[in-house]
C-alpha cells in the first residue's frame, strides 16, 4: 500500500468535511445557541453535582482511618490494579470499543473510499478525552487527599528494605510536586489505555490474549519482585504513587547502570543500604509514561484503518438501541441489549430426568456454557466480591463503606449472569404454560442456579478474603462466612424482585409540574433503580454495620429478605393474574 501524497490527503479532508455537512443537514445542524446551552448545562451540572462529590471524596480520604488505609497501599498493588484495569478494558472492547459512531456514520462514511483514520478519528478522540478525564480525576482526588492529610512527611530513609520503603513513602502528607507528577503520569497512562482499548476492539483473539497476558504478568512482577516496578508502564504508575519508593528504585537503577551489577536490581529489597533525604519527587516515570503514550498514539491511524465495518456497525446499532431504551425508561431492556449472544455449546445434550428443579439447574448450566465469556466474568466477579466483602469487614469504621458498597453492588450485578431461568419464568407469565408448570414454579426452580453460584463462587472468594485478611480463630472465622451465607440469598431474592417488576406503570409518566420543571422522570428513575438502591442501602449498609453490631445487622437483613421476598411474590402473582 502506497502512502497518499499531500494533495490526496487534502482532497480527502475536503470530501470528508462536505460529507459531514450532509449528515449534519439531515440531522438538523445545531445552532450556536444550542451549543452554548449544552456547554452551560454541562458546566452547571459539574459545579452542582460533581464538585460536592469530589469534595466529599477528598474529605473522606483525609480522615485518619481512610488515610491509614490509603497509606497501606503498596506501589506494587497500584501496579497490579492498573494492570487489571488494562485487562478489563482490552477484553471489554469487544462489547464497547473506543470507536462507536452512529450507524449512519458507519454506513455513509466508514464504508466510503475515504481512509478510516480520517472518518473514525473524531469518536476515538472523544473516547481518549473521556478516559483521560476519568484518570486525572481519580489521580487528582487521591493526590489532593494525600496532600491535605495531617502529619509529618517522611524525612530520612536509611537502609530501607522494600517493605519499610513502602511505609516511609506514604507516611504523612506528600508534596505538591509529587501530586503533579502523579497527574502527569495519569495522563500518559490514559493515552496507553486508550490505544490498548482500540487494539482490543479490532485485534484478533490472539492479539488480545497477548496484550492481556503482558499486562497481567507485568502487574504480578511489580507486586512480587522488588525491581519489577522499573520494567513496565504499570510499574511506573506505582512508582509515582510512592515518591520515596520511586527515589530508592531510581538509586538502585543508577547503581546498576554505574556498576553493571544488575542482580542488585532484583535483590535490593533484601537489605540494600540507601539514604533518601526528604521526600524525593521522581519525575522520570511520569515523563516516560507520557512519551510512551505519545509513541503509542502513532499506531492509532493504522489501527483505525484496520477496523472492520461489520463489527463496527454491530456495536453502533447495539449501543443506539441501548440509548433509546435508557431514554424511554426501559432499563431492563437496555441491560438485555448488552447481553452476549450464544457462541458455542448448542449441541450439548440436556437430560430431562429427575426433579424439576434439577432439570432447570442443568438447563441453566448448559445456557451458561453457551456464553463462556459472560459466565467466566460473572463467576470471577462473584469470587472477587466475596473476598472484598470479607476484607471490608476488617477495615476501620470510617472507610469500610468504600469497599463494602462496591463489593455488594458487584455481587448483585454478577448474580444476574445466572438468572436467565428466573427471567424466563417471569416472561412466561400470561402465556400458555410450558412443561405443565406455572410461572411461579419456573421462577422458584430458576432461582436454584443463582443461589448455588452466589454461595459457591462467593464462598470461595470469602475464604480467599479470610486468607488475605489473615483472620484466625473460630468466631472470627465463622462470622464473615456466616454473613456471606445470609447476603447471598438476599441478592438472589433481590434479583427475583427486580425481574418480576413488569412493564412501566403508565401513571409514572404523568407530568408533575414544579417550580423547577417537570420532575416525572424522577418517578421513572426511582422505579427502575429500586433494586439497585436496595442493594446499596440494605446490602452494603448492613455490611458496614455488621462489624459494629452483628446481631442488629443480621436481624435487619432477615427482615429485609422476608419483606422483599413477599413483595416479589406479589409482583409475580400480579403478572400471572393482571388486575
Amino acid at each position: 500500500m502506497t502512502t497518499p501524497d499531500v494533495g490526496t490527503a487534502r482532497e480527502d479532508r475536503r470530501v470528508f468535511s462536505a460529507s459531514r455537512a450532509v449528515l449534519a443537514a439531515r440531522d438538523g445542524r445545531p445552532r450556536a445557541t444550542d451549543i452554548a446551552f449544552v456547554l452551560y448545562a454541562g458546566l452547571l451540572t459539574a459545579l452542582i453535582a460533581g464538585a460536592p462529590l469530589v469534595r466529599f471524596a477528598v474529605l473522606g480520604l483525609i480522615e485518619p482511618d481512610a488515610a491509614g488505609v490509603v497509606s497501606a497501599v503498596r506501589p506494587g498493588v497500584v501496579a497490579l490494579i492498573a494492570a487489571v484495569t488494562t485487562i478489563v478494558v482490552v477484553l471489554g472492547a469487544r462489547s464497547r470499543g473506543p470507536v462507536v459512531p452512529r450507524p449512519m456514520s458507519v454506513q455513509f462514511l466508514a464504508d466510503s473510499p475515504l481512509p478510516r483514520r480520517l472518518t473514525l478519528r473524531r469518536p476515538f478522540v472523544g473516547s481518549v478525552l473521556a478516559l483521560t478525564g476519568l484518570s486525572v480525576l481519580a489521580a487528582g482526588v487521591v493526590g489532593l487527599s494525600r496532600l491535605l492529610v495531617s502529619g509529618e512527611p517522611a524525612a530520612v530513609s536509611v537502609g530501607a528494605a522494600a517493605e519499610s520503603a513502602s511505609l516511609i513513602g506514604v507516611s504523612g502528607p506528600t508534596s505538591p510536586a509529587a501530586v503533579v507528577a502523579l497527574l502527569i503520569g495519569a495522563v500518559g497512562f490514559a493515552l496507553l489505555l486508550s490505544v490498548a482499548w482500540l487494539v482490543g476492539q479490532q485485534g484478533s483473539r490472539r492479539t488480545v490474549a497477548v496484550v492481556a497476558s503482558i499486562a497481567g504478568g507485568a502487574g504480578i512482577l511489580g507486586l512480587l519482585v522488588p525491581g519489577g516496578l522499573l520494567l513496565s508502564p504499570w510499574g511506573w504508575l506505582g512508582l509515582l504513587w510512592s515518591p520515596v519508593v520511586g527515589g530508592v528504585e531510581s538509586l538502585v537503577l543508577g547503581s546498576a547502570l554505574a556498576t553493571g551489577d544488575w542482580a542488585a536490581l532484583f535483590t535490593w529489597g533484601g537489605g540494600g543500604s540507601f539514604a533518601v533525604v526528604g521526600v524525593p519527587v521522581v519525575w522520570w516515570p511520569a515523563v516516560a509514561l507520557v512519551l510512551l503514550g505519545l509513541l503509542a498514539l502513532l499506531l492509532v491511524p493504522r489501527e483505525l484503518d484496520r477496523l472492520r465495518s461489520g463489527p463496527l456497525l454491530e456495536q453502533a446499532l447495539r449501543w443506539q438501541r441501548v440509548g433509546m431504551m435508557v431514554q424511554s425508561g426501559d432499563a431492563s431492556g437496555a441491560v438485555g441489549g448488552l447481553r452476549a449472544s450464544p457462541t458455542r455449546g448448542r449441541r450439548i445434550p440436556l437430560r430431562m430426568s429427575g426433579p424439576f428443579w434439577l432439570v432447570v439447574l442443568r438447563r441453566s448450566l448448559v445456557g451458561a456454557r453457551r456464553t463462556p465469556g459472560r459466565m467466566l466474568l460473572g463467576s470471577s466477579v462473584l469470587v472477587a466480591s466475596g473476598a472484598a466483602v470479607v476484607v471490608a469487614l476488617g477495615l476501620p469504621d470510617g472507610v469500610r463503606w468504600m469497599l463494602a458498597l462496591p463489593a455488594v453492588f458487584g455481587a448483585y450485578l454478577a448474580v444476574g449472569v445466572w438468572c436467565d431461568a428466573v427471567r424466563h419464568g417471569i416472561d412466561s407469565a400470561g402465556a400458555p404454560t410450558l412443561y405443565g408448570r406455572s410461572p411461579r414454579a419456573l421462577v422458584l426452580a430458576g432461582a436454584v442456579a443463582p443461589l448455588v453460584a452466589v454461595l459457591g463462587f462467593g464462598g470461595v472468594g470469602a475464604l480467599l478474603g479470610l486468607l488475605l485478611a489473615s483472620t484466625s480463630g473460630g468466631t472470627l472465622l465463622l462470622q464473615p462466612l456466616g454473613w456471606w451465607l445470609l447476603l447471598g440469598p438476599w441478592l438472589v431474592v433481590l434479583r427475583v424482585f427486580d425481574a418480576a417488576k413488569g412493564p412501566l406503570p403508565i401513571g409514572l409518566l404523568m407530568p408533575i409540574p414544579t417550580p423547577v420543571g417537570d420532575v416525572s422522570s424522577l418517578n421513572v428513575l426511582i422505579w427502575q433503580s429500586d433494586a439497585v438502591l436496595l442493594a446499596f442501602l440494605v446490602g452494603g449498609g448492613l455490611t458496614v454495620l455488621f462489624p459494629v453490631s452483628a446481631g442488629v445487622a443480621v436481624a435487619l437483613l432477615l427482615a429485609a429478605l422476608l419483606l422483599v421476598g413477599l413483595l416479589g411474590a406479589m409482583r409475580v402473582r400480579t403478572l400471572v393474574r393482571p388486575a
